[in-house]
């Protein structure tokens, strides 16, 4: 039986190299959240709070229909902007 010295291939070359790999995984990541998001839109308003490192609270407000945003820094002035924004515009 006769050896070869020759570095052994690989049958599939077709293979992407990992650099090729690393940069098209963000970009298809976004493509997927894009996709997700498109799919599952709610054009309710929605409502959260953050906390910065100093401890102090604020609400934040986006509104999808409008592309609009507010930042406020208590819940109080939270509601009443949504109280006359949503229910006194009606």
């Amino acid at each position: 039986m006769k050896t070869s010295n020759k570095p052994l291939q690989s049958a599939n070359n077709s293979l992407p190299s990992p650099t090729v790999l690393f940069t098209l995984f963000p970009t298809l990541k976004a493509i997927w959240q894009h996709l997700i998001r498109t799919i599952t839109s709610n054009k309710e308003l929605q409502v959260w709070k953050t906390t910065d490192r100093h401890g102090h609270t604020y609400w934040h407000a986006y509104d999808p229909t409008t592309e609009r945003s507010i930042s406020l820094g208590s819940e109080a002035e939270m509601r009443m902007w949504i109280e006359q924004r949503y229910y006194q515009s009606k």
